[in-house]
């Protein structure tokens, strides 16, 4: 069985007291949160899929040519690769969003809520993220 593929984008955004990520709550989790993320399709390369995902799941669109660093976590049955892209490189940012939550009228029908969450209080993360998750954080914090 092949194994299926996801990419996605973590936008992060410096803070007075260091960084915030953005993160989304499908409407299948109940309480567990991830990046913006989808799975590959047919010839898409996986930059290709990481932009479209996000922007079918948040409706901004970002510029391939300000992709950071690149993590990929393997899994069991869907490997995902994410992609680290700083919100300063996105014109008009906060018309998206309202009190670091991402407005409704920009919210996908995938996800039950999109947030920027502070790297030091992030709420539980989907198992097959975590990884990723520590690797961002890393990259951010490299203390």
């Amino acid at each position: 069985m092949k194994k299926i593929k996801a990419y996605g984008v973590c936008i992060y955004k410096k803070i007075k007291n260091g960084y915030e990520i953005l993160l989304c709550k499908s409407v299948k989790s109940e309480h567990k949160w991830g990046f913006l993320k989808g799975v590959q399709i047919s010839n898409e390369t996986p930059e290709q899929t990481a932009l479209r995902e996000f922007r079918e799941e948040s409706s901004i669109k970002i510029d391939i040519k300000y992709f950071e660093d690149y993590f990929y976590q393997e899994n069991e049955t869907k490997d995902i690769g994410i992609y680290i892209y700083n919100s300063k490189n996105i014109p008009n940012l906060d018309k998206y969003f309202q009190d670091n939550q991402l407005k409704k009228q920009y919210l996908s029908g995938e996800n039950s809520e999109v947030r920027f969450f502070n790297i030091n209080n992030l709420p539980p993360i989907k198992t097959k993220q975590t990884q990723l998750i520590k690797k961002v954080i890393g990259v951010l914090t490299p203390n």
